[in-house]
């Protein structure tokens, strides 16, 4: 998938490639066009210049079912408007739900998806009836059970996800992006979207600096995450630490 090149829609000069087995990390400061970049990448919004390519074709060639097929996407927010339960909104990421609820399959894999956010036991309870960041697993739930496979991905599968883990204490943070990771290990591309610059440093294959709607850097978390690039994005001072990669500012 790659993506974005000498777009005029807010965001300049970003030519950016994320690979199947990869997990590629955005970061920078708030304003600097982190979820406008999501955004077009799932074909919300469309650039007024350049080129998003899924695979080797554009993005406009995919229809809906094509692209949902192709890649899932989690945004920040969520707005459920009625009172589901979780395992209805972990179905609703089931793409082409109704061939596979002909012969209750899909069962099988609500149940695999939600054992792994461990969510077993709030299946049948409402949505609304779960803290938010109860609610937030629900829908990374979701957005895995789109594109999930269980041994391999053997086909291209890609998610897009905008902040996944905000809402969620250290050690669901660290569960959730450690569950990522392991689909990443079977073939799983991800583009995310992290405000933790130590939890990306642990997790991302690489790493993308927006500030100002510009591409600053993009490499590996050693080559981009250094204090002279940090401290000039985040006009605050940042101390890099290595072996193990460790940013701190205070």
């Amino acid at each position: 998938m790659s993506f974005i090149r000498n777009s005029k829609f807010a965001l300049r000069n970003i030519n950016l490639t994320v690979n199947e087995g990869e997990i590629l990390a955005i970061v920078g400061p708030n304003g600097s066009g982190k979820s406008t970049l999501m955004s077009l990448l799932a074909g919300d919004i469309r650039p007024t210049g350049g080129r998003i390519d899924y695979g080797d074709m554009p993005l406009e060639t995919w229809d809906l079912s094509e692209r949902a097929d192709y890649r899932s996407m989690m945004s920040q927010q969520h707005i459920v408007a009625y009172d589901f339960t979780v395992r209805e909104i972990i179905e609703m990421g089931i793409v082409h739900a109704q061939e596979i609820m002909k012969d209750r399959s899909y069962s099988s894999v609500v149940d695999i998806i939600a054992e792994m956010f461990e969510l077993t036991n709030v299946l049948d309870h409402s949505i609304r009836s779960l803290s938010g960041g109860g609610q937030q697993r629900v829908h990374f739930a979701r957005a895995l059970a789109q594109v999930w496979q269980k041994d391999s991905y053997k086909d291209p599968k890609f998610m897009l996800l905008d902040e996944p883990t905000s809402n969620l204490d250290l050690a669901h943070e660290v569960k959730t992006l450690s569950l990522l990771r392991n689909e990443v290990r079977k073939g799983l591309g991800v583009l995310v979207i992290l405000h933790d610059l130590n939890l990306t440093a642990h997790f991302a294959d690489k790493v993308a600096i927006l500030k100002n709607g510009e591409l600053v850097d993009h490499g590996s978390a050693d080559e981009v995450l250094t204090s002279e690039i940090l401290s000039s994005v985040y006009n605050l001072s940042i101390n890099v630490s290595h072996e193990p990669l460790r940013i701190t500012h205070f």
